[in-house]
Order: C-alpha cells, then structure tokens, then sequence
C-alpha cells in the first residue's frame, strides 16, 4: 500500500509540474506534451493518471513546510484575506490588504486546472472505456472544474466562464467579461449534480467519489443559498434546498457514521482506520518521506503559536447545553480549569488543559498568542513528549480531513433551518449526533424557541449591539451556527467563509467585536513580558494594532490589476470589485 501511494504522490507531482504553466497570460496554455497529445488518450488508466493532477488542490494541512492550509494556519493575507479568523489570533497581527493585488497565483492555478479539466472533457469521448467508466471520469473532470469555480466565485463573486479549453491556434471566447455569479454558480450545481449522480461509490481510499461530490455539493449550495439572501440578492431557496437534498443523500445512504473519538478526525496518522474511519468521506493522505506537513510541528514550537481567542472559548456551551451566560454550570474564566469545567468536551480537544502559555509562564516552554495552546493535531496525550519528527517542520504526517460527516449533518441540519422547515427529527439525525459525541443534551425546537432539557436557550449575545449590525438571526439559527463553530473550530477555511455568506464580516473588526483581539484572563500572576487589558485579559497585539472590516469591500478579493490589463489588451473591460477602485 505504501509502495503504491508512494507512486501516486510522485505521478501527482510530475502531474503537477507538467500541468505549471506561466502566469504571462490569462487562463494560460499547457505545453504540448505527452498528456494532451490525442496519442495519450488511449486508455482509463491514461485518463486516471492524467486526474491526479487535480488533487494538489486539496490543500488538507499544507505541503511540506508550507502553511498554505485549510486549517490552523494565518499568514499576512496577500491575494485575499481568508487567513483572517475570529476564532484563532495570529501570532502576528494580521490587517486587510487596503489596496488592490497586481497579481493573484491563486487565480492563475484555478484557471489552468479549470482548463486541464475542460481538456479531459473534450478527450474523453476518444478513449475506448465502458460506458460507467466513461460516465465516473466526466464527473471526476466535473467535480473538479466545479470545485474551481466554486473558490473562484468565494474570492472574487463574477468571474469569467470558460467550459472549453483553448489552443495554442485559437484562443477564441477565452477574453470574456466577467460572466454572472448566478450564471456560474448555476453551471457549478450543475457539474456537482452529474458528478454525484454518475461518479462511482467507491474507487480508492485516496480517491474522490460519489459521497464526496455530494458533500461538495452540500457544501455549494449552502454556501451559495445564505450569501445571496443575508447579502440581499435573491433568497436562496433554491440553493438550500439542493444543499439539503445533498446532505440527505449522504446521510440516507448509511455509509457513514460519527465516531467516538472527536479528536481522532484531526490527529489521525491512517484515517483509513480507527475510530475516524466512518466518519471522514475524503482524506488528505500524508506518508513519511513521501508527502509531509507541518502542522504539529507549528503548534508545539517555542515561537509563539496562534491562539484560540475569548470570544470563541466563550463559544463554547456549558455541559447542560446552556450558554456560558445562562449556565448555573459556568465557572468562569478566573484560571483555566474554571474555563474547561463542566463544558461541552471539543474544548477541552482543541485547548491543551495543562496550563496556559505566555511570555511569562511557558507550558512546557510553548507560548500562544492568547495563551490557549492549540492541541487537537497531537498525535499523543500530553504530558508524554512527541517524538523528534512531531516537532519537526516538514516531518508531520497526520492525515487531513477534506470532507467529513459531521460538515454534512451541519450542513443539513442549517439547510433545513434557513428554508423555515426544520423539525426535530431533522435535529435528531443531524447535529444532535454531533452534540451526543460531544457530552451535552440534545437541542429541542419548541415552537420558536430552543430548548434543552426544557430549559429555553436565551443567550444575550445572540441579540447584542454586534448582532444588530447586520441582522439577529432566529434562536434556532444561532446554536446552529454555534454548533458549526464548535465542531469545526480551527478550521479555518471554513469558518472565514462562513462569515462571509452570513455577511458576517464585522465579527474580524476589532473596533465593532474587541474580544476579537483578546486571549486567556490571567489573575494573580506577576507580569514583565505579557500585556493584559484592565479586566486581565491577554492583549495578542499593541494599542495601535487595528483591523477595520469595510463592508462590501472586503467581503470579496480585488480583481488582479494584471488580468485587468491583459483583457484590455484584447479589447474586454474586466471589471474591479466594488470598493477596490479607490
């Protein structure tokens, strides 16, 4: 097996070598070599080594030493502003970009993959195969250019639509305007619906498959649905109701369950086994020597490592299901032990309870940002120490959820709150799984109201000034979303765009949602190093350290200047975002 996924990575990396083009032009041509040459197309096993090309755009925990991931990572935000979160402060304090990007390498990649994948839909119908292999690699080439437009649609809104590949001859309808979000969108569900309807059930632990198109699908369509309607431009049924569809099939097909272990979804060495095995539709596959990572490595360093901020430990419910606000059961925040006792058990997974870390009093000489130290990628239960290759950049090798159940039970379970249709036997099959895993008592819809062990949930913050700004959302809808964020924490990739479509962008301004940049509360201790606030809570960043959030600027990228003037060379106006021009 290893000897076989060895190969798989070097064949991905050839792929992707050959499939690395120059970035001079838009949607830029593949060299004519032996995987587009009509010669190529001979055979399924040809077609099946030219997809795994695709596959490096699945980004799981980075590449090597890289921190370009899905999860955990920030960076100082450069084409986009995705590594910004509300649930993690950077090490290093992190601002919007104020002006626009020349050049984006991300839109670049996505449009050379979009145009691999209209080169496989073209070749296909010349490669003798059955009719069901024929049928499983459209949707794989499908699934793929729906997977990039898709990020390109969340980066950027309007962006141009190609579904041909162009030539080196004729380039024709390639310089386009920016084509409708509802138009490619549309063409996106479209591809995810073939995808999921004809791909096969399984073909490979380290392939992508039927139940992994419909959770991407699931994944669109929600997306899609509650950014137009919480962003004003349509309302979204539509999309929700193919978000719900698609989760349900995943869940009616009882292929997948939720496992015991919470933690074991993000500290896997083989989520091919184990606890985890049931509940991860698509994995990231990570082998010594082979393909690598950096993410524990990153989180158990003597530099200081993100930390989970206030207000997403505040997030978290108590052990009876209520908000720390409410809850008889809430300690307070006076040390860390007050903080993890008697709530919900995913806190206690992600925040290392031994202790705080700070400038001044290191855990085992770790320190955080905020002085939560992350550990849900610890492949070991502390205090016992990790091995060498653990703490060593580019040695990691835990495996990376792509597609998990558990998304797809929130993603059902929201769909179903969003269209005004959820009842309790939609909770019970949806999150109130995730809650059971996770030690608190299921949520129960009375009437408008949410209930658990008929206490009404009534969280203050659900209606507070931040709130307010855009929108309070239902009762139902708020411990949904809460439920999201407890489950998926640290995920950033997620959660960025969860704000997003929510039009949830003041909750990353630090003027409107302050405990944004705060950290743990210290009380008691002599302080030289650590900077506090008047209520001792960790100040991550100097006075002066502000992220303003400009509405609807931020809510999307700016266009490439770069691709701007490209597209007037060949007589298209390529429109700027909104806010971007200035």
């Amino acid at each position: 097996m290893k000897r076989i996924l060895r190969n798989i990575y070097l064949l991905l990396g050839l792929c992707a070598i050959v499939g690395t083009t120059s970035c001079d032009k838009f949607l830029t041509i593949d060299p004519e070599d032996t995987f587009t040459k009509d010669n190529y197309w001979t055979s399924e096993a040809n077609v099946k080594l030219y997809a795994w090309k695709f596959y490096d755009l699945f980004l799981g925990y980075g590449n090597g030493t890289g921190t370009s991931s899905e999860f955990y990572f920030q960076n100082s935000p450069t084409a986009g502003c995705i590594n910004i979160s509300d649930d993690l402060a950077n090490a290093t304090f992190l601002k919007y970009n104020t002006t626009s990007v020349t050049t984006s390498s991300e839109w670049n990649n996505y449009y050379n993959q979009i145009r691999a994948a209209n080169v496989m839909l073209e070749k296909l119908p010349t490669v003798p195969m059955s009719s069901e292999a024929a049928k499983h690699w459209e949707g794989v080439a499908r699934f793929f250019r729906a997977y990039c437009y898709f990020a390109l649609v969340q980066r950027y809104g309007d962006v141009p639509y190609i579904d041909k590949a162009a030539s080196y001859t004729d380039d024709a309808g390639i310089y386009i305007p920016r084509t409708a979000r509802a138009t490619v969108m549309a063409k996106v569900i479209e591809d995810l619906t073939f995808a999921s309807e004809n791909m096969r059930v399984n073909d490979g632990a380290t392939s992508i498959n039927k139940y992994a198109a419909y959770a991407l699908l699931s994944r669109v369509a929600l997306f899609e649905g509650t950014y137009v309607k919480y962003h004003g431009i349509g309302n979204g049924a539509e999309y929700l109701t193919v978000a719900k569809n698609a989760a349900d099939a995943i869940i009616t097909s009882a292929k997948y369950t939720i496992g015991s272990d919470f933690k074991a979804v993000y500290n896997s060495i083989d989520l091919s086994s184990g606890s985890a095995k049931g509940e991860v539709i698509f994995y990231k596959k990570y082998l010594p020597a082979v393909l690598m990572h950096s993410i524990q490595s990153y989180t158990n360093t003597s530099s200081a490592i993100n930390g989970l901020t206030k207000v997403a430990a505040e997030s978290y419910v108590c052990s009876d299901g209520l908000p720390i606000n409410q809850s008889s059961k809430y300690k307070g925040d006076n040390s860390l032990n007050d903080v993890l006792t008697e709530r919900d058990k995913r806190m206690s997974a992600v925040v290392d309870a031994q202790g705080y870390g700070y400038a001044d009093k290191t855990l085992g000489g770790l320190t955080s940002s905020t002085g939560y130290i992350i550990c849900l990628y610890n492949s070991w239960i502390p205090p016992v120490k990790p091995v060498t290759e653990n703490t060593t950049n580019g040695q990691n090798h835990i495996d990376a959820p792509v597609y998990t159940y558990a998304e797809v039970l929130l993603n059902y379970a929201e769909a179903c709150a969003e269209l005004g249709t959820c009842t309790q036997a939609d909770l019970d099959k949806s999150i109130n799984k995730l809650r059971t895993r996770a030690g608190l008592p299921n949520l129960t819809i009375l009437g408008s109201d949410v209930t658990v062990n008929g206490v009404v949930i009534n969280d203050p913050k659900r209606t507070s000034t931040l709130e307010s700004i855009s929108g309070i959302v239902s009762p139902l809808l708020w411990e949904i979303r809460r439920e999201r964020r407890s489950e998926l924490m640290t995920w950033t990739f997620i959660r960025y765009y969860d704000l997003m479509r929510w039009n949830k962008g003041e909750y990353l301004d630090s003027s409107k949602n302050p405990d944004v940049m705060l950290g743990a509360k210290l009380v008691g201790v002599t302080l030289k190093n650590t900077k506090v606030n008047a209520d001792g809570y960790i100040l991550p960043y100097t006075s002066s350290s502000v992220r303003t959030f400009e509405s609807p600027k931020n809510y999307l990228n700016s266009i490439p200047l770069s691709e701007i003037t490209l597209y007037a060379t060949e007589g298209v106006e390529l429109t700027q975002n909104p806010g971007w021009n200035k």
